[in-house]
Order: structure tokens, then sequence, then C-alpha cells
């Protein structure tokens, strides 16, 4: 497997914020950083090795339990980062 078959994915419902995101994770170095929505994201990374799952402030907890979900049936081992909106109480 090549560096070209591993990935990051920025996973939210906000296009924009994963966009942003995804460059900023892409200026640290890390060059294969794709994005998707909750519910097409397994798509998104088809047979490519999942590094890593970053986890966009607006998705529902529905969505989370979800995600959280199919990811580990995918590898338990997958590093998730859960981002959360700075404005939140």
């Amino acid at each position: 497997m090549t560096d070209l078959d591993r990935i990051l994915l920025v996973i939210s419902h906000t296009l924009e914020e994963a966009e942003r995101l995804k460059d900023l994770i892409e200026f640290l170095d890390s060059t294969n950083v794709m994005t998707a929505q909750p519910d097409d994201w397994s798509n998104s990374v088809g047979d490519k090795r999942l590094d890593g799952v970053f986890v966009g402030p607006d998705l529902s907890s529905d969505d989370v339990d979800i995600l959280l979900d199919d990811v580990g049936k995918l590898d338990a081992n997958i590093p998730i980062v859960m981002l959360s909106n700075r404005d939140a109480a």
C-alpha cells in the first residue's frame, strides 16, 4: 500500500468548514485529506486505508453514534478527532 492509498477524512455536514479544516491539515504536510458528508463517507474512502477521522461539530449525536459504530466496524484502532463548536456553552 502506497502513501497515496492512505487518507485522513474530514466529515461534516458543512462543506465549507470541512474544506477549511482539510486545508489546515494539508498545510501541516498531510497531503491525502478528503472531505465527506456523514451519510456518504465510506464511499469516499473506497479501497483506501483510513488513517484518521476528523468529525465536524455540526453532526448530531445520532450522526456521531452511527459514524463511530461504522468506523469501529472498519477498524477499531482508527484515531477519531471530535471537533467542538467553541461558541457552545
